[in-house]
């Protein structure tokens, strides 16, 4: 059997002395003494009991960095959901020409008008001129403001080499 630590029998020393003292001091009081002094003995020996079973399993506690750094990658990262919709858009856009127009030509505008403002001060609907310079032929037949909607909802998209000259154009930008 182990000895106790000299540490635990003090304060269980100190909680019988507070429980004399307020003993003999409030004596009206003596339940609400011996109430305080039984939970201070359940907390010590929680706390004993929770010294005792980390001493016994020190492996069951958190990882260490060091342990972090050997392993880094538990789980894959997820990709982002912005990404997967985007790559969505961009397939169903090449298969239909309706759904390009409503679909994927509105996010390539946002996309077009944010960097000829940001880089070039020019927007894209305010000065249709210098946009289409900036832009090229191929991107600017895509992003103009006056494109006509598609009348046959289930004609062909794009050929995926054209779709590629309006997102080099954008990164030209």
């Amino acid at each position: 059997m182990r000895r106790l630590p000299w540490g635990w029998i003090v304060l269980v020393i100190l909680g019988i002395v507070a429980l004399g003292v307020v003993s003999f001091t409030f004596p009206g009081r003596r339940h609400i003494a011996l109430d305080a002094f039984i939970l201070f003995l359940g907390a010590l020996g929680l706390a004993a009991g929770v010294r005792v079973t980390r001493r016994a399993t020190p492996d069951v506690h958190g990882p260490s960095l060091v342990d972090e750094l050997a392993d880094p990658l538990d789980v894959l990262p997820e990709r982002p959901v912005e990404l997967e919709r985007l790559e969505r858009e961009v397939h169903l856009s090449l298969g239909n020409s309706f759904y390009l127009y409503h679909r994927l030509r509105p996010v390539l505008r946002e996309v077009a008008a944010h960097r000829l403002l940001l880089r070039h001060g020019c927007d894209l609907d305010m000065r249709p001129e210098e946009a289409h310079t900036l832009l090229g032929d191929a991107a600017w037949s895509w992003l103009r403001p006056d494109r006509v909607e598609p009348t046959d909802r289930w004609a062909p998209g794009p050929p995926l080499a054209e779709l590629t000259a309006v997102v080099d154009a954008l990164e030209r930008i």
